[in-house]
C-alpha cells in the first residue's frame, strides 16, 4: 500500500474509531461520563442511560460515520461532484431508514431545520441559512481525501458539501478547515517527526481557510478560524509530553473551559483542532480525552481522527480496534478510501449541475529566505570606528523576511514563511509573530539553535545600517526547499530574499529549488538585497532559472551592473563563463532608467530599480515575457507601425518626508508580491508597492506598511496626477 492510500485509509479509520469511542459518551456531561464509565480509554458499549444511543454494543458508529461515507458515495457517483438535490435526498432517505430501526441517533439540529424545509417542497439550495453546528464539518473528510487543496475546485467542493444544512460562514469555514487539514495531511507535509507534520497540516489548513474569504450567511455566532486559531495557541501552551491520565483529565477541563465542546462549529471544530496538536504522536490517546471530554464528543472525536489519521496514516491506530469497529458497523474503509483517491489522482473535474468554472485559488506569497529578529536603535548618527553614540531603544520585533509577509498579509494576501526556524527565545518570537498576522510558518524547525538577530540603527536622516548574526534560519538542512516545491500552485508568488545567497547552506537549498518541478504560473521576484556585492554571481546569475522579476534599489543595481560587466569580461576559467552574461553598455549609476533596461537585457527577464522619492523605473526586457510584459503605447498617427514596449517605464511614487526607511523596501516587496499573487497586472503592482513603501517611510519601525485602504487611496491619487 502505498504512503497516500495508507493516510487515506487512516483518515477514515481515524473518524470511525473517534466516532465510536465517543458514541457511548456523547451529549453527557464530564461528570456523568466518570460516574457512568470512570475514563474512557478503550471502545465500550452504551450505557442504557445513554441519550441517544442506549445499549449500542461497544465499537459502533454514530451519524458522523455514517453521513461521511454517504458524501463519500455520493462523490464518488458524482465524479468528484455532490448534487444538492441528490444530497438532500441521501440525508432525507438516511435519517429514515435509522428511524425504521428505532435508532434516536438522527439527523442533527441544523440538517434537521433545514431538511424539514425540503420536505415541505423548498429548494435545497435555500434552506441552510442558519445552520452553525459542527454537521458540514463532521462529515466532510471525504472531500479531503478527494481533492487535494491545489485543485481549483476544492473550495466549491467543500461548498457543496456543506451549502444544503449550513450555508453560513461558520458551517464553511468549519468544513473547510476539517476537509483542508485531511488534504494536507494525505499530500504528507515533509516536516521534521510525523507528529511535525501532523501539526504543521493543521496550521497550513487553518491559514489555508482564512485565505478563502467569507461565504455563506452571516450570523451572530463567533468565527471558526478565530476560534481555532486561539485552540490551537491554548494547545501549544501546555506543549508538553502527556504523562498520565491525571494529566489527560486536566487537559480535558482547560480546553473545556477555555474552548468549549458543544455542538457549535465554533466550539467543536477548535476543540478537536486542539486535541490533534497537542495528541499527536499518541493519536489514541488523543481520541479517548475526546470521548471524555463531555458534550459533542463522538463529533469532536471524529474530527480529531481523521485529521490525524490522514497526516499519520491507518498504522497509527490499533489494528485490533480497527478491525472491531469495522466488523461492528459493517464498514469497508480502505475500499472508501481507495475510490476517494481515484477522483484525487483525476484532478480537476468538469462543472457540476451547470454552474460556471470556479476561478482559480487566489496565489500565496511565499518566502524563500530568513525570518530573524530585528533589534531596533535610532540613533543621530552611525559611530566612526572606535566611537560611541547613544541611541533610543525602538523595540525588539520579528524582522527580516517576516517585514514582506506582513506587507502581504496587510493586502489580504496569503502568506507563507520557509525560514528556518530555532527552539530558542528568538524563535518564539518569531512564531508567534507569524501567528498573530494570520501567515503560516512551514519552514523546517532547527533543534539545538536560536534564530539569529540583526541590530538595525536608522540615523537623523532615516539611512540604514545593520549587524546581523547567523542563527537557524542560515542552516537549512538539505532539500528544505525542493520538498516544498510540490505544494506550490499556480498563481502563488515566490519572493526571494538575496540575503539566502549569504549563507552556505540557504544558497545550497535554493539550487536545490531551482531543480525541482515548478507549477506553470508561478511568479518569482528576486530581491537582490544589499549583499548583492559579496554573494557568488553564478549563484545569484542560477536564479535566472526562475525567469523572476528582479528588484533592487539604485545602489544594488549599480553594484550589480559593474558585477555584470566584470564577469563578461573575465576570461573563461575566472568568473561567470564568457557569454552568461552580457555587460550592461552605456548604464551610467546614477541613470536608473538606462540601468534598469540594461540589467533587464543582461538578466534576460524584468528590473525594477528603486529610486525612492524618485520613484521606480521598470524595464520588461526584450522580448517581454508574457507574465511581466507591459502593453505598449498606441500610435498617436494613423500609419501602421509595429508598436514595441518602452525599453523602461517610471513608475511614479508619493512625496512623503520619511521618518525611518526602514520598513520600506520591503513593504514595497510584500505588496509587489500580494498584488501580483491577486491577480493585478505589473504596473498597477508596482505602483501599490511604491505607495506602500513610501508611506511605511513615514512611520517608525520595521514593519511598517499601512493598510490596503490607505496604499489603494495613495494609488488612486497618483494615477489621476
Amino acid at each position: 500500500m502505498s504512503d497516500e492510500a495508507d493516510r487515506a485509509h487512516g483518515a477514515l479509520a481515524g473518524l470511525a474509531l473517534g466516532d465510536a469511542l465517543g458514541m457511548p459518551t456523547q451529549a453527557m456531561t464530564a461528570d456523568q461520563i466518570t460516574r457512568t464509565y470512570g475514563w474512557v480509554d478503550a471502545l465500550v458499549p452504551a450505557d442504557a442511560s445513554q441519550p441517544y444511543a442506549p445499549g449500542m454494543p461497544a465499537g459502533s458508529v454514530t451519524d458522523d460515520t455514517e453521513q461521511a461515507l454517504l458524501v463519500a458515495d455520493l462523490l464518488v457517483s458524482g465524479g468528484g461532484g455532490i448534487d444538492p438535490h441528490a444530497f438532500s435526498r441521501a440525508l432525507l432517505d438516511w435519517e429514515d431508514s435509522m428511524a425504521a430501526r428505532g435508532s434516536l441517533d438522527l439527523l442533527g439540529p441544523s440538517t434537521k431545520a433545514a431538511l424539514e424545509r425540503v420536505r415541505a417542497g423548498e429548494d435545497p439550495l435555500h434552506v441552510g441559512g442558519a445552520g452553525t453546528t459542527n454537521g458540514s464539518a463532521m462529515r466532510v473528510a471525504p472531500v479531503g481525501i478527494a481533492s487535494s487543496t491545489r485543485d481549483p475546485r476544492f473550495t466549491d467542493t467543500v461548498w457543496e458539501s456543506c451549502r444544503v444544512t449550513h450555508a453560513t460562514e461558520q458551517g464553511f469555514h468549519a468544513a473547510a478547515l476539517v476537509a483542508a487539514a485531511v488534504s494536507l495531511g494525505i499530500d504528507g507535509a515533509g516536516v521534521g517527526s510525523p507528529s511535525d507534520s501532523a501539526r504543521a497540516s493543521l496550521e497550513r489548513a487553518l491559514a489555508l481557510v482564512e485565505g478563502l474569504g467569507r461565504r455563506g450567511a452571516w450570523t451572530p455566532q463567533p468565527d471558526v478560524c478565530e476560534r481555532t486559531r486561539y485552540a490551537l495557541r491554548f494547545a501549544r501552551s501546555r506543549d508538553r509530553a502527556p504523562g498520565t491520565a491525571d494529566d489527560d483529565r486536566a487537559f480535558a477541563g482547560a480546553l473545556r473551559a477555555h474552548v468549549g465542546a458543544s455542538v457549535e462549529a465554533a466550539q467543536s471544530i477548535p476543540a478537536a483542532f486542539a486535541i490533534a496538536w497537542r495528541y499527536a504522536a499518541d493519536p489514541w490517546r488523543g481520541l479517548c480525552v475526546a470521548a471524555n471530554l463531555g458534550g459533542d464528543t463522538d463529533t469532536i472525536g471524529a474530527i480529531a481522527g481523521a485529521v490525524l489519521g490522514a497526516a499519520l496514516g491507518a498504522r497509527c491506530w490499533p489494528a485490533q480496534e480497527m478491525e472491531r469497529v469495522e466488523g461492528v458497523s459493517g464498514l469497508r474503509l480502505r475500499e472508501t478510501a481507495d475510490g476517494l483517491l481515484r477522483l484525487r489522482a483525476h484532478g480537476s473535474r468538469p462543472p457540476a449541475h451547470g454552474e460556471p468554472v470556479a476561478a482559480p485559488l487566489e496565489g500565496r506569497v511565499v518566502l524563500l529566505g530568513q525570518v530573524v529578529v530585528d533589534l531596533a536603535l535610532l540613533a543621530p548618527r552611525v559611530p566612526a570606528p572606535g566611537g560611541d553614540v547613544f541611541a533610543e531603544d525602538a523595540g525588539m520585533h520579528a524582522g527580516g523576511g517576516f517585514n514582506v509577509l506582513a506587507a502581504a498579509r496587510r493586502m489580504g494576501a496569503q502568506a507563507v514563511s520557509l525560514s528556518g526556524v530555532g527552539d530558542g527565545g528568538f524563535a518564539s518570537i518569531i512564531t508567534a509573530a507569524l501567528e498573530r498576522i494570520g501567515a503560516a510558518c512551514e519552514g523546517p524547525r532547527i533543534a539545538g539553535t536560536d534564530s539569529g538577530y540583526c541590530v538595525a540603527i536608522t540615523d537623523a536622516d532615516g539611512e540604514r545600517t545593520f549587524v546581523s548574526t547567523r542563527g537557524a534560519e542560515a542552516r537549512l538542512p538539505r532539500g528544505s526547499w525542493s520538498a516544498h516545491a510540490a505544494r506550490l500552485r499556480s498563481g502563488d508568488v515566490v519572493h526571494v530574499d538575496g540575503y539566502a545567497l549569504a549563507h552556505p547552506a540557504n544558497t545550497a537549498a535554493l539550487r536545490e529549488f531551482l531543480l525541482a518541478p515548478l507549477p506553470a504560473g508561478l511568479r518569482a521576484i528576486v530581491d537582490v538585497s544589499p549583499v548583492v556585492g559579496d554573494v557568488d554571481l553564478d549563484d545569484l546569475l542560477a536564479l535566472r532559472a526562475l525567469a523572476p522579476l528582479w528588484s533592487m534599489n539604485e545602489r544594488e543595481a549599480g553594484i550589480l551592473a559593474g558585477r555584470l560587466a566584470r564577469a563578461s569580461a573575465a576570461p573563461p576559467h575566472g568568473g561567470a563563463p564568457q557569454g552568461e552574461a552580457a555587460p550592461p553598455a552605456g548604464a551610467a549609476p546614477g541613470d536608473a532608467a538606462r540601468l534598469a533596461a540594461a540589467l533587464a537585457d543582461a538578466l534576460g527577464s524584468p528590473v525594477v530599480v528603486r529610486c525612492g522619492a524618485h520613484g521606480a523605473w521598470y524595464a520588461p526586457g526584450e522580448p517581454a515575457d508574457p507574465r511581466w510584459a507591459v502593453e505598449p503605447p498606441a500610435s498617436t498617427d494613423d500609419r501602421p507601425r509595429r508598436r514595441r514596449p518602452p525599453s523602461a517605464v517610471r513608475i511614479p511614487t508619493p512625496q512623503i518626508t520619511a521618518v525611518d526607511t526602514n520598513g520600506a523596501g520591503d513593504a514595497h516587496s510584500g505588496v509587489l508580491a500580494a498584488s501580483l499573487a491577486q491577480g493585478a497586472d505589473i504596473l498597477e503592482a508596482l505602483r501599490l508597492a511604491n505607495c506602500a513603501g513610501a508611506l511605511a517611510a513615514t512611520r517608525v519601525g520595521p514593519a511598517t506598511c499601512p493598510s490596503r485602504t490607505e496604499i489603494e487611496a495613495a494609488s488612486r491619487a497618483l494615477a489621476h496626477h
